[in-house]
C-alpha cells in the first residue's frame, strides 16, 4: 500500500508507474535521479491539490497491475 511516506525511489521499479505519473504531470525524477524524498512531498511540491486522492488512485492502479500480472 502506498502512502504519503512512501519513498519515490521505492516506486521506480514498479512496472508502469513512471508513465502513469508523467501522464498526470508529475515527474518522479530530479537532476540526480529519483526524487530524493517521499511521494507526499513530491506531490505537494508539484501543487497537487488532493494528495491523498492522488495516492489512492495510484495505489489502486499499482494494485490492479500486480493482481493482473499474477493471473495466468
Amino acid at each position: 500500500m502506498l502512502t504519503r511516506d512512501t519513498q519515490v525511489e521505492d516506486l521506480m521499479g514498479v512496472p508502469g508507474i513512471i508513465p502513469w505519473l508523467i501522464q498526470r504531470g508529475i515527474s518522479p525524477f530530479s537532476c540526480c535521479g529519483a526524487f530524493p524524498d517521499t511521494l507526499g512531498r513530491l506531490l505537494e511540491l508539484k501543487g497537487v491539490e488532493d494528495v491523498d486522492g492522488f495516492i489512492r488512485e495510484l495505489d489502486e492502479t499499482v494494485s490492479g497491475t500486480r493482481n493482473h500480472a499474477g493471473r495466468a
